[in-house]
């Protein structure tokens, strides 16, 4: 047997759909815990329907759902799950991402506390517990609307949406963040906890610098495109056989050194160029020059100049591109998982590089754990055909009726 992962013993009910719940609860199963996922009747995780491209798969549902035990299940159930003697085997944890109020709607805070004082409790939401939005539905796009992230991408007075879930992936990191804290926390204390994460609190997080500049000196900070905002010259430029290049120039020092590179000594010696906030007082002439001098180079010729001289460079690449990185191959970031027809594909590997286990993980199929639940929580055989009959026979699971 290999070496235990850290969370092995740790066991997560997830009431979760779409992305942010999912994306916490798959950290955790890839740091070891038991992960159950528990889903809705009318077809489960709707991430299971966003699209068919993983052998009939959705891209999604395969991304963030891999290495758990699926359990459709219904009130009574959900109840019954918290009880310490049922399906406990070790400390428990509740993982939900669902509508506002869904769990208290099955089963109160104070109750869960009642049947297990050492329960971490974790719910993540659109806005928070409290405030004037407190009871919206929210998705991704609806926080990074409100955050004030899609007017501060793209160009001015052309926003635009990042092309992943910013706001649905930082709840899920920070609710495994604050996870994990509160297993520490226990072991010292012997008490749970009860953790909240609002989507909408993430973004204005990571828009603290701009919100900063506003609030302070009354500066509102337009989109700068594939540019930095407030960093020059720092974004992709052209080479002569028409490839891209990114070039962050982060410190004084660094810009100096582009000069030589470049053949632009007479701008490394203007004191006005010397800091970056004298760049961005000429931001357009300093980009023209570098940008000029970059296209009379082939990619390969200034890349390779740019490296040696210690400048941060990189490729603008396309999705197909990356999907034949160099440093995937190179860096062992595939790894195999089992679809629910028994195939196998290839996805990026987590990015918690633990040592542990590496048994091949399962995409759960609707309903797959629904009997074996029935019997952890002390269902008899009888009960358990009753519980089958009458709920969704056919798709492999029991009735849940977790609201949305």
């Amino acid at each position: 047997m290999g070496k235990a992962l850290p969370l092995e013993g740790v066991r997560v009910i997830a009431l979760e759909q779409a992305v942010a719940g999912p994306l916490s609860s798959r950290h955790l199963a890839d740091l070891g815990a038991e992960v159950i996922k528990v889903e809705r009747i009318d077809g489960g995780d709707f991430a299971r329907d966003y699209d068919a491209f993983v052998h009939g798969q959705s891209s999604h549902f395969v991304w963030l759902n891999r290495g758990k035990k699926e359990r459709r299940t219904g009130p009574e159930i959900g109840r019954r799950a918290q009880n310490p003697s049922a399906i406990a085997k070790g400390g428990r944890r509740v993982l939900s991402n669902l509508g506002p109020g869904a769990v208290d709607r099955i089963v109160s805070d104070d109750e869960l506390v009642a049947l297990n004082p050492e329960l971490i409790r974790c719910i993540i939401s659109g806005y928070g517990p409290d405030g004037p939005y407190e009871h919206r539905k929210a998705f991704d796009l609806l926080v990074q609307g409100e955050a004030g992230v899609t007017t501060s991408t793209g160009e001015i007075g052309r926003p635009a949406k990042p092309g992943v879930s910013l706001a649905d992936l930082g709840a899920g990191i920070y609710a495994t963040t604050a996870i994990l804290a509160a297993l520490r926390g226990r072991e010292r204390s012997g008490s749970g906890d009860r953790i909240h994460i609002a989507m909408f609190d993430v973004m204005v997080e990571w828009m603290s610098p701009l919100l900063l500049a506003y609030r302070e000196a009354g500066v509102e900070i337009e989109p700068a495109g594939t540019r930095h905002a407030t960093i020059t010259p720092y974004g992709p430029f052209e080479t002569r056989d028409g490839k891209m290049l990114n070039i962050a120039v982060q410190n004084d020092r660094q810009w100096a050194s582009l000069c030589n590179v470049l053949g632009l000594s007479s701008l490394a010696a203007q004191p006005d160029l010397a800091t970056n906030k004298g760049r961005l007082a000429k931001r357009e002439f300093v980009e023209k020059s570098v940008s000029d001098a970059i296209g009379l180079r082939n990619q390969a010729d200034v890349a390779s100049d740019l490296e040696r001289a210690g400048i941060p460079l990189g490729s603008l690449n396309s999705v197909a591109d990356v999907a034949h990185h160099p440093q995937l191959e190179g860096g062992r970031r595939w790894e195999k998982v089992v679809l629910p027809s028994n195939e196998t594909v290839s996805v990026i590997a987590s990015p918690f590089r633990v040592e542990g286990n590496s048994t091949m993980k399962r995409i759960p199929a609707l309903g797959e754990s629904t009997v074996s639940l029935l019997s952890e929580l002390g269902y008899s055989t009888a009960e358990t055909t009753q519980f089958l009959s009458d709920g969704v026979v056919g798709v492999g699971g029991a009735a849940s009726v977790f609201p949305a």
